[in-house]
Parts: structure tokens; sequence; C-alpha cells
């Protein structure tokens, strides 16, 4: 059922997201106008995301699952007002973009970390795949059906439908229980004052080297995949190239999203990447040499449909990677702090992308690539001249900014290996199931025959077992409790 709910609201928010940039566009014809709008939504987003997290661990994640969906509704309300006011401007869809950047921080991490509690280890993929489809599914309609709505309701209507589609949404999950996070010993250890939980996160993947490594190649990849694939340069380019032809964005969109969704469809049935790590790192170096090269170097629709399905075939791949790896390693009490600061690293040059693509594509690239420009002999046989060359020639170069950050992190053993040498986080057995072995004696002050086995530091009702389970529980957890002390 939350399921459902929110693939309502996301085709509705996808058919705004396309629409904004193109009302955006044909007023100014500035990329970097429409690069804006990106800026507000990831800075409020990572500015929020570290202080989320703490709420997500802290608080009820049902509660924390709605937070986005309320401050979107709001966002949505006042724009549906001041459009219909006629007094709708460019700079009250960047504070619309802040509002639901804010409420994404929450989302994100809540809808992740409640995964653990609701199904089993073994179905994380599965479960990722189904979340991956709500971010890929609405990508299928939203970009076909927003020219045509576009024209036939105009923005209006567009917002008005989101809107609604928002409440259905809120309504599901109201009525769904959500179980609560388990508490482990790691996570209440874990508290302290609120600035210093805000960077906990941080500190679990800094104190992982391969952990971290594996971050900053999200980090780093994700400027040049921001950059290439922001609404600043792919949009401007398309519609430079094919004169303003909103049906040809349209299309290859949808088709990139239809390709996630059918490889996220496969993942949800298969439900088996046994080295996420490697899997990541792969389907990183493909994406950028296969995908982002022949984005710009095409100037004819079919190439960009064919460069946008191969990126669109790795993506769910690496969400789902990345999201299981850590709901595996990670206990469940600390996975809002760890999948916010996640999050936060990942995409900390994601704000800044559209700019730079605004900025050098507009001011350098596009100049540069027209008739006589500087570049025009350098690439000109490569990318083509005239409009829209300039921002083909970046999306390439950053093609191969990308090939070359996948490269470096598989040469490097412990980022390639990072899924193996982090342990495993398991779970605590019910209460009851640990117990103090009391020593066996026959006599006064004789050596014992068994030793005592204390699990100290663990704050727990201890009961008797029959004599069968107590040798299963202490054989087969041990273990287990070991590693969680250390």
């Amino acid at each position: 059922m939350i399921w459902l709910g929110q693939m309502v609201s996301g085709i509705a928010s996808s058919i705004t997201a396309v629409a904004l940039p193109i009302w955006i566009f044909s007023i100014t014809e500035s990329g970097t106008a429409v690069a804006l709008l990106e800026f507000f939504f990831f800075g409020s987003y990572l500015l929020a995301v570290l202080f989320a997290g703490i709420l997500i661990d802290r608080s009820d994640r049902k509660t924390m699952m709605l937070m986005y969906d309320f401050l979107s509704l709001s966002g949505l309300a006042v724009l549906l007002v001041l459009q219909t006011a006629g007094l709708l401007q460019i700079w009250h869809l960047y504070v619309s973009a802040v509002f639901q950047g804010v409420g994404s921080a929450f989302q994100s991490p809540s809808y992740a970390a409640a995964i653990t509690t609701m199904v089993s280890r073994k179905q994380y993929i599965r479960a990722n795949s189904l979340m991956s489809l709500l971010y890929d599914l609405p990508g299928i309609f939203g970009p076909l059906l927003a020219g045509m709505t576009y024209m036939i309701v105009g923005l209006s209507g567009i917002l008005a439908v989101n809107l609604i589609a928002f409440v259905i949404s809120i309504g599901v999950l109201l009525f769904v229980e959500v179980p609560p996070t388990p508490r482990t010993v790691e996570g209440e250890l874990s508290h302290n004052k609120f600035l210093n939980e805000a960077i906990y996160g941080i500190k679990y993947i800094f104190q992982r080297p391969g952990l971290l490594g594996l971050e900053l190649i999200f980090f780093t990849g994700n400027l040049f995949s921001g950059i290439a694939l922001s609404v600043a340069a792919l949009y401007p380019m398309i519609l430079l190239r094919t004169g303003n032809n909103t049906g040809v964005l349209g299309t290859v969109q949808s088709a990139g999203a239809l390709a996630s969704v059918v490889v996220a469809i496969f993942l949800t049935t298969w439900g088996g990447i046994k080295r996420p790590a490697r899997t990541i790192i792969l389907a990183w170096i493909l994406s950028s040499l296969f995908s982002m090269t022949l984005l710009g170097v095409g100037q004819v629709p079919i190439i960009w449909l064919i460069a946008i399905v191969i990126d669109s075939i790795f993506d769910p791949i690496v969400n789902v990677s990345i999201d299981a790896f850590l709901q595996a390693k990670v206990p469940p009490d600390l996975q809002g702090r760890v999948f916010s600061a996640s999050d936060f690293i990942a995409q900390a040059m994601i704000p800044f992308a559209p700019l730079l693509a605004g900025y050098f594509g507009d001011r350098i690239f596009e100049p540069a690539m027209r008739t006589g420009g500087a570049l025009v002999n350098t690439f000109g046989w490569l990318v083509g001249t005239g409009p829209g060359s300039g921002f083909g020639l970046l999306i390439l170069l950053c093609g191969v900014g990308g090939t070359l950050v996948g490269l470096s992190g598989y040469l490097i053993t412990s980022i390639r290996n990072v899924d193996q040498l982090l342990p495993d986080f398991w779970s605590l057995p019910p209460v009851g199931m640990i117990r103090r072995i009391p020593s066996l004696r026959t006599k006064k002050g004789e050596r014992k025959t068994k030793p005592r086995k204390l699990i100290r530091g663990l704050v727990r009702e201890r009961t008797s077992l029959p004599p069968k389970e107590e040798l299963k529980a202490n054989g087969s957890n041990q273990e287990k409790i070991t590693h969680l002390k250390r």
C-alpha cells in the first residue's frame, strides 16, 4: 500500500519536474536559470539531510516518511495559488524547491532504513528494487505526459494534479503500520549532543577506509554525471539541437526511465548481487564510458536514446547495490544517520553541478563551438558545430572524467573488496536467549568442567532455557555477540 501511494505521487511529481524547467527555459532561454532550480533543491537537501538522519533514528519512522509529502504538499499549494492569481515568478519556484529539498532529506533515508525492519535480509535486493521503481517508473510517464498535459491544462492543471496525488499518498501512509526500529548497543552508545549526532554518520564512514573510498567514488563521479545529466546541460543540448522540440526531450527521458524499470523488475525477481562493491564500480565505469560519451557525440535523437538507455540500465543496479550493502553492514538504529551521511557525501557536489553546467555551457563551450569558435577545429568533427554542440562537448568530457573515477576505484583493493572486508551486522538474539552459564562443580574447590561465559555490557533480561535450546543459543550466537562488542 505504501508503495502504491508513493507511486501515485511519484508520477504526478515527475510531470511537474519536467514542466517546471520547460516553463523556466521558455521564459529565460538560459541554462543557468534552470540550473538554479536544481541548486536550491539539492542545496536545501544537503543542509537538512544530516539533521534528518538524527530524527529518523530517534523518532517514529512513519512520521519521518510523512515529512516529504507534507512539505512538498505545502510548496505546491503556494505555487498553485500564485499561478492561479497570475503572480507566479521564477523565484517562487526556487523557494518551493527548498521545501521539496528539505522533504527529500527525510524521504530517502527513512524509506531505506525502514526496509530493514519490514523485510528479511534475503529480501533486501528485491525491496530496494521496488523502491527503485518508485523513481524510475514515474520517469516513463512523466516526460511523455508533461508536454501533452502542459499544452492542455497548463502549469496550473499540472500543479493541481500533483497536489491531489500527495493527498492520496499521505492518506495511504497514515493507515499503514511501520514496525518500530530495533535498538542495539552500538546505537545506544552513539547518542550524544544533537550537533555531535549530526556528524555521527560522517564519522562512521570515515572510520572505515573502504567504505569511505566507495563514497568518494560517488562524490567525484556524481560531479561529472551531475553536470552531464543536469537540466542545465542535457535539456539545453537536446532543445538547441532540435529547435526546442519538447517531444524529443520527453521521448529520450521516457526511454531511459523505461530501461531502468525493466532492470529494476529483473532485480526484484532475481534478487541476488553477491559483490555489491565491484558491481557499483563496474557499473560506474561502463555507464560513463558508453553512455555519457555517446550522449555527447550524438547529434540525432536515436543516438541520445541509445545513450540514455545504457546509462539508465546501470542506475538501478548502482542504487540497489549501495542500499543493500549499507543495510547489511549497519545496525538498524544507526541507519538513519549513516544513510543520511552517505547521501550527503555522495551528493555534496550535486547543487553546484547544474550551476557549473550552466556556466561552462553558456559562457565557454557554446561560444567556442559556434562557427568560427576556438574549439571548432579541435572538436567539431566529433560533436558537430552550431547550437547545442558546446553542451555536447561538455557532456563528452564529463563521460571521460567519470570513467577515470571508476577505474581508479577499481584499482584500489580496499575499495573493490570492501563488501568482504566489512563484517555484516547481525541482530542480537531475542530477549531471554542470552544467559550466564553457571560453573559446574562436583565438589567444593574442584576445577570447573565448563568455563563461565560472561556477556558484559549488554543490559538484557536473562532467563533459563531448556538444555537443547541453551546449547544452540550459546553455540550459534556467541560469535555474533562478540562481533557486536567490538
